[in-house]
């Protein structure tokens, strides 16, 4: 069986482990939170189902509903979100290996890397935050380190293409032959997106322009507006796409228009929770109604991530 690799996780630090030694009580705690996971799943399925049609609403009341995207994942954070939980998740959903992201200073680069030194199956990625000095040479060091690509966050970064940081961080990457993951898509939920609009994947043509042997991945597939990534990735083939947030139609459709070789199994795992087992479905969802056939859905699943990170299928 060909191995399935999620190309876009987090994992937070589990504060109960600093809160309560481990003890009895602590794997009581433990257990309820497994407990609290069974009891939220049927919340969280019908607000994946919901999610993917609030794009057909009107601009106005999308953005209203999407700000309430920064409060709804909480409840499930709380029982989903560590690294204990996530192999749980992975376990669930057969899947055997993930690209962890950082995301500072909530999920620090630190410990992301520490956490995938030790666990193998996990791959880890950079988040330059803001107020770096010297960010090309820090994305070095973190490389030396381990890290296997470069996250950038327009919106929650509130920077947009022109960014003197980014610029160095992209020069770096690109000599270092190092993939970007690029959060793509306008949520205007400001409690975590400082500039939402700074995500939308056309602001960034100039960076794809500049460096086309450098691969991007339009993290989220632009979210509500997935056609306009899909036209990119028609246009520049450095451009690559994952599917989180994304339904089995739009899924098919990037395969049709760009081949299955530039798109990449990701759930964004844990937001709103279930998200690995309702990832895997829509794939399956996909086979099951003819938009993809077994071998376009090996690539995705985890071919893919394997050749674009320049990894050893003996070794994974």
């Amino acid at each position: 069986m060909s191995l399935v690799f999620d190309f876009h996780v987090h994992v937070f630090n589990d504060a109960l482990k600093k809160i309560i030694p481990r003890s009895i009580l602590y794997e009581r705690l433990n257990d309820f939170r497994k407990k609290g996971r069974t009891w939220i799943k049927p919340l969280s399925s019908t607000i994946h189902k919901l999610q993917t049609s609030l794009r057909y609403l009107p601009d106005t009341a999308r953005n209203q509903i999407d700000q309430l995207a920064a409060i709804i994942p909480l409840p499930s954070l709380l029982v989903e979100s560590t690294l204990s939980d996530l192999k749980d998740a992975m376990w669930d959903a057969n899947i055997d290996y993930a690209m962890v992201i950082a995301h500072p200073p909530i999920i620090s680069n630190e410990f992301i890397l520490e956490i995938c030194s030790k666990e193998p199956h996990l791959i880890p990625a950079v988040n330059i935050p803001k107020g770096t000095i010297k960010p090309g040479n820090i994305l070095k060091k973190y490389v030396k380190k381990g890290a296997k690509a470069l996250k950038i966050h327009p919106s929650a970064d509130g920077e947009g293409s022109d960014s003197l940081r980014y610029r160095a961080l992209i020069r770096t990457a690109s000599d270092l032959g190092l993939p970007i993951i690029l959060h793509t898509g306008c949520m205007h939920a400001r409690l975590i997106h400082k500039s939402p609009l700074q995500a939308h994947a056309e602001r960034f043509i100039t960076w794809y322009e500049k460096y086309p042997k450098t691969q991007f991945i339009l993290a989220h597939m632009n979210f509500h507006e997935p056609h306009a990534a899909i036209d990119l990735c028609e246009k520049f083939p450095n451009l690559w796409v994952d599917t989180s947030w994304q339904p089995p139609e739009v899924i098919g459709e990037a395969v049709r228009r760009i081949g299955a070789e530039r798109v990449l199994f990701g759930t964004d795992w844990p937001l709103l929770g279930n998200n690995m087992v309702v990832g895997r479905k829509r794939i399956r969802d996909c086979l099951d109604i003819g938009l993809l056939n077994d071998h376009q859905a090996q690539l995705i699943l985890g071919e893919n991530a394997i050749q674009l990170l320049g990894l050893s299928k003996d070794a994974y």
